[in-house]
C-alpha cells in the first residue's frame, strides 16, 4: 500500500503533463511578448506621451522646447 507521501503513477503522469503545459504557455508567451516589444509605437501614443510630457513641464522647461 502507497504511503500518503508517494505518488500514484497517475498523479506523476499528470504533474509531467502539467509541467509541459506549463512550459508550452511560457515559451508562446514569452514570444508573444518579444514580438510586441519589436513593435513601433503608433503615432497617436508618441503624441499623446508628449503632450503629457510638455504639460507635466515647469515653464521654463517648456522655453526650452
Amino acid at each position: 500500500m502507497a504511503t500518503p507521501s508517494h505518488k500514484t503513477l497517475q498523479e506523476e503522469v499528470r504533474s509531467g503533463a502539467d509541467e509541459d503545459i506549463h512550459a508550452r504557455i511560457g515559451t508562446r508567451l514569452k514570444a508573444y511578448y518579444e514580438d510586441i516589444l519589436t513593435q513601433p509605437v503608433p503615432d497617436r501614443f508618441e503624441n499623446l506621451l508628449r503632450q503629457l510630457d510638455e504639460q507635466g513641464a515647469s515653464p521654463r522647461e517648456q522655453e526650452k522646447r
